[in-house]
């Protein structure tokens, strides 16, 4: 009669164990596609036309338009200027600068 007792407990030892087992294998392959899908965004650069308004500076429009891909809002206004072939700060009200922005949406 003893030796039931025992095959009893390790039977739900056993199950236990297992259980444990399948709770930390679904959290961790969980964990690993949560952790894919964040590495598999990808950013894509576009180009926008806008009108510059009375009053508006590169350095406000690089405020506006800016994204995080940039390292820094001097890095952004010099490609704007690149892109326009802009030489100093001077832009005027009712002409057009071409913008970059990165979106994670495919256009």
């Amino acid at each position: 009669m003893g030796k039931r007792i025992y095959r009893k407990g390790l039977g739900f030892a056993v199950s236990i164990f297992i259980i444990i087992a399948i709770i930390l294998i679904g959290s961790t392959v969980s964990g690993f596609a949560s952790t894919n899908a964040f590495k598999d965004t990808r950013c894509y650069k576009y180009y926008t036309s806008i009108m510059i308004e009375p009053g508006d500076s590169l350095w406000e429009i690089a405020s506006e338009y800016m994204t995080s891909e940039y390292d820094d809002i001097d890095e952004y206004i010099s490609e704007v200027r690149t892109l326009n072939h802009i030489v100093d700060d001077k832009i005027t009200a009712g002409e057009y600068l071409t913008i970059p922005y990165y979106s994670s949406e495919l256009l």
